[in-house]
């Protein structure tokens, strides 16, 4: 018999996470995420991190043009955007808050990952920090 699925557990609902593994950042992406933000799971060096903040409204602070990805306005970005200073790599989810993590070095110079329902997206933050060594930055937007 098949069980179907409600429609609370769409593959959007499942959320990305930010993993310190030993000396990287890691965003480990679910599968949808991978498909529609056409992006395998990204590793930054924790010594490159220059900041890590909590971003309450995360949609006010995208930068840029979608490169490659989904962007559907108020329901999900997915993916990279381009700007003039280079690229940010954003999973975000319909109003959902998020964490900010500027990169001095690499691919992207920006992550914007929002944080899952009843997430601390402080506390993602300043664990993040401390793992980078630096200081958590306060909320922006």
């Amino acid at each position: 018999m098949l069980a179907l699925r409600p429609a609370d557990t769409r593959i959007l609902d499942q959320m990305a996470e930010l993993i310190v593994d030993d000396e990287d950042l890691v965003v480990h992406l679910t599968l949808g995420e991978k498909l529609w933000g056409f992006h395998g799971d990204i590793r930054v060096r924790l010594s490159s991190i220059v900041s890590a903040a909590p971003d309450p409204k995360p949609w006010l602070g995208l930068r840029g043009w979608r490169m490659a990805g989904i962007s559907l306005a108020g329901h999900a970005v997915l993916g990279t955007r381009r700007h003039g200073d280079g690229y940010d790599f954003c999973i975000l989810h319909r109003d959902r808050p998020a964490v900010r993590v500027d990169v001095a070095s690499g691919r992207f110079s920006r992550l914007v990952i929002c944080v899952p329902e009843g997430g601390d997206p402080e506390a993602e933050a300043a664990r993040i920090a401390a793992a980078a060594g630096i200081a958590p930055s306060a909320p922006v937007s």
